[in-house]
């Protein structure tokens, strides 16, 4: 054999090798995969045959949702309605891995779910929330009597007295907000992406109601929570949107641990700082002007941390320090999308721009057309109300939320399995043509008292439902009427070239609904 030969003999030796070693290597990944999945057949038999009975996708461990979720943030939400309009029935199934999920449809499935104590505990999701700076607050409190005893507590700082006092704190910070916008506004063209800015004057206002300080957070001042807290909420979003991340040891290894743990200890000090200082305020009576990157206010009526602190002995201090930031979080996410979103649609449809002026017009028509409203003002606000909720029904602020099912349970007529996750998608009750006619329409009129009485109280979920559901709600409501009034007095708005219809809205699901790359419109100030 001559020494050519011997060379292409040893290359196909070579190659033979390397493909047999090849082979072995797909031939073991094959099996370790056909034994992982046997196990979690074998583990989870009940589960699977019960899971078997119920509508859905097919595909456990390894397919199920995982086209779902690896279509991204932005997709997730517009794939699962998708695939929850491909059944008919009340409700459908989906694995992912090895977690099963059940979407209810009708709004009778989600009372049960949402009022049966037996499915009180949240999914496991909410471990991204409780491992970082929300800990046991009542938002991810997974004790039933503690969670009780905490709430009636948190809500004692929303009485309608306490209400009340916070509207000229709303209006002072919604008009500064007006001012913000139109200098924001490109000159030439008034475009303007507001979200942030609507963003910052929500947390001003959390913070001066909540915390009873101000952190300035819309005249752009690096106060040490405001910036750890963007922080904290980057790392949420990256985590909800990579469910391998989900398991507290794979976040370890992240690169992000660090970053969010540092934003985590600082947040904490703040809380830590202003909760003493507060504390000794009231045990003394003192008025206490010393500033920590804040400027102190006085308030006629008292802020949601003193409202707290009357009830210390019923906390620890770590509880009283979870709950204040679960208001802070809850208040301040939520209603800065909302407010958005609401001038967004109000840009898109003149029309009900109109009305809403139309309405104002007429509770300002007597005294100071340009004064602060009153809370009867607010109340009379009827047609933007049913602005502000039709918004939330095309915009929900917490879009999907799940609560883990302890033992099996009877829903919608199949037999729930133990270790699954109800889901619930309002989306799935919000965009229901047998609940609200032409659902894709933006009709405030879908929230006329005659349409609302003859539908089902749980076909509306903007912020949950059923015993956790938001005690805040009528904060939110007296905020966003302050804010949206405020600025449909001063302004015209209109869509902008950057987003001329509201299909062009990119939003996508990070523990709340979110912008992909911000909100447009127009910004032109009335004669």
């Amino acid at each position: 054999m001559g020494l050519n030969e011997m060379v292409l003999s040893r290359q196909v030796s070579d190659i033979i090798n390397e493909t047999s070693l090849n082979n072995i290597v797909v031939i073991l990944i094959t099996v370790i995969l056909f034994l992982v999945v046997l196990y979690f057949k074998i583990v989870n038999r009940r589960k699977t045959t019960l899971a078997n009975r119920i509508p859905g996708r097919d595909g456990f461990f390894l397919v199920g949702m995982l086209p779902i979720v690896f279509g991204g943030p932005e997709k997730l939400l517009k794939n699962i309605l998708k695939v929850g309009r491909e059944y008919e029935y009340a409700l459908f199934k989906v694995w992912l891995f090895n977690d099963l999920y059940i979407f209810p449809k009708k709004p009778e499935d989600v009372e049960a779910v949402l009022t049966n104590t037996n499915l009180f505990q949240k999914s496991k999701h909410y471990n991204v929330l409780s491992e970082s700076i929300m800990g046991d607050g009542i938002f991810t409190n997974r004790m039933f009597h503690e969670w009780k005893m905490n709430r009636k507590l948190v809500s004692s700082g929303f009485k309608f007295s306490m209400l009340k006092s916070f509207v000229p704190i709303f209006y002072e910070e919604a008009k500064f907000l007006s001012q913000v916008l139109y200098e924001k506004r490109e000159n030439n063209t008034n475009e303007c992406e507001i979200s942030w800015a609507i963003g910052m004057a929500t947390m001003e206002m959390i913070g001066r109601t909540a915390l009873g300080v101000k952190l300035n957070a819309q005249k752009n001042a690096k106060h040490v929570f405001v910036e750890n807290l963007h922080v904290i909420l980057k790392v949420w979003e990256y985590r909800i949107t990579h469910p391998w991340f989900w398991n507290k040891s794979l976040f370890q290894l992240s690169s992000l641990k660090r970053k969010h743990d540092i934003s985590q200890s600082k947040i904490f000090n703040f809380i830590d700082y202003l909760v003493q200082r507060k504390n000794t305020e009231l045990k003394n009576n003192i008025n206490n002007q010393e500033e920590y990157n804040e400027e102190c206010i006085g308030l006629k009526s008292k802020s949601f941390i003193e409202i707290m602190l009357e009830n210390e002995n019923q906390l620890t201090f770590n509880q009283l320090r979870d709950e204040i930031i679960t208001v802070i979080f809850g208040g301040q996410d939520t209603t800065a999308m909302t407010n958005a979103c609401i001038i967004f649609m109000l840009a898109h449809h003149q029309d009900v721009q109109n009305k809403v002026l139309e309405e104002l017009l007429t509770i300002f028509s007597s005294g100071d057309p340009d004064r602060q409203p009153t809370y009867d003002d607010l109340q009379n606000m009827e047609y933007l109300e049913r602005v502000i909720k039709e918004t939330m029904r095309h915009f929900p602020p917490a879009p999907l939320f799940g609560r883990n099912v302890e033992k099996e349970t009877m829903i919608g007529g199949y037999l729930i399995p133990a270790g699954s996750t109800f889901a619930i998608f309002p989306a799935l009750l919000h965009f229901n043509a047998q609940i609200y006619p032409d659902p894709e329409k933006f009709n405030p009129d879908n929230f006329l008292p005659e349409a609302c009485r003859s539908r089902h109280p749980y076909s509306f979920l903007p912020f949950s439902a059923g015993y956790r559901n938001c005690p805040g709600y009528k904060y939110a409501m007296l905020q966003m009427k302050t804010v949206i009034s405020t600025l449909v007095r001063s302004y015209r708005f209109h869509p902008s070239d950057k987003c001329p219809k509201p299909e062009n809205l990119r939003i996508m699901f990070s523990t709340t609904l979110k912008f992909v790359d911000g909100c447009y419109v127009k910004i032109e100030a009335r004669p």
